[in-house]
């Protein structure tokens, strides 16, 4: 593998949980933060989490700051990571708000795994499926459309439907596997991170799911700040840089610069079109009554709920739905090969 794109590699959830848990546990046993990532960087298991908890140890024993640290990192660390970091020293909290920003990733992996589980099962049916049609159109149905052919059978439209699908069927999955594996990381490549969720959100049934996620994210972490004392154009702020949703940070930023110029926060949301309306809703509440971060984190619940809703649905729909869309098409098949067999067998027999 090569070295240097080793090291320009981001650190996956995993790592950086355990990263943000080591910076968290130091920060609360007063330890300097050096000598935990120095420790750290003394795992063997894990090399690329070694190798960076090592480069924030040197960096930070040679006087740099946490900012400059992070920062000398460049592309291994997210920029929700140096956010979070930079917000708990200037908010002085930063044992509290790194136990807030694990919580909060732990549950976004659980929304992940959960979203992952409901598309288990139609995809292990693809995974049998398309071998099997590979199969099926490369070597069986030739001998069909050659045993036809033979006889000079007038073949029915669905039929001839069949055998043209047949031939063009190894491209059209090349295509679609391309699709499903190569424009991901294209858009990846092209315009990072925010480019692939743009598009990700706007996947029928599945999209809502990643947007919902964004909106319990931005909650959570702005209730947390308020609930530290912060004013709401700091905790905007704050929210802003540690957002794993960049797309939702940057709107997050907007608002703030509203709410600076007079505007409330409910008043400053709905003028983004990142932001859901159940949100803007209770946050206009909360303001009205003076509780503004019990209203995000009731609506933080709310998105929770919409989650677990989506999903268990899904689990419920997709097995059944991709049960009857492959019985369909072996249907299709199995009926457009029988027909012109049936008039073969007549015509012999008689």
């Amino acid at each position: 593998m090569d070295n240097n794109a080793d090291r320009s590699a981001e650190l996956g959830d995993e790592q950086l949980t355990t990263l943000v848990q080591a910076v968290g546990a130091a920060s609360t046993s007063r330890v300097p933060l050096e000598v935990t990532l120095a420790a750290l960087a003394e795992e063997r298991d894990d090399p690329r989490l070694a190798r960076v908890a090592r480069q924030l140890s040197e960096q930070l024993e040679r006087g740099a700051t946490i900012e400059q640290a992070v920062a000398s990192l460049g592309s291994q660390l997210p920029a929700e990571v140096g956010g979070l970091l930079r917000s708990g020293i200037e908010s002085g909290d930063l044992a509290g708000l790194v136990e807030e920003f694990a919580t909060q990733r732990l549950a976004t992996r659980r929304a992940r795994l959960r979203i992952r589980m409901a598309l288990a099962y139609p995809l292990l049916i693809l995974a049998i499926v398309v071998p099997l049609v590979l199969l099926l159109s490369m070597y069986v149905i030739p001998m069909f459309r050659d045993l036809f052919m033979e006889f000079d059978l007038e073949l029915p439209a669905m039929t001839m439907f069949l055998l043209a699908a047949a031939r063009e069927m190894p491209w059209l999955i090349l295509v679609l596997l391309s699709a499903v594996f190569g424009v991901p990381l294209l858009l990846r490549l092209v315009g990072g991170k925010s480019l692939l969720h743009r598009v990700r959100t706007a996947v029928p049934l599945l999209g809502r799911l990643w947007i919902w996620s964004g909106q319990r994210e931005f909650a959570v972490m702005l209730s947390s700040f308020l609930d530290r004392r912060q004013p709401i154009s700091s905790a905007l702020a704050h929210t802003g840089a540690v957002l794993s949703d960049r797309n939702l940070a940057r709107a997050c930023q907007r608002v703030d610069q509203r709410v600076q110029q007079g505007l409330s926060l409910s008043q400053s949301l709905p003028q983004s079109i990142h932001f859901d309306w159940s949100l803007v809703t209770l946050v206009a509440w909360g303001e009205r009554h003076g509780m503004l971060p019990d209203a995000l984190r009731v609506a933080a619940d709310v998105f929770d709920d919409r989650i677990e809703q989506r999903v268990s649905w899904l689990r419920r729909m997709l097995p059944p739905l991709t049960l009857v869309a492959v019985a369909a098409i072996a249907c299709f098949a199995v009926v457009a090969m029988l027909i012109p067999l049936v008039k073969l067998i007549e015509g012999l027999s008689g």
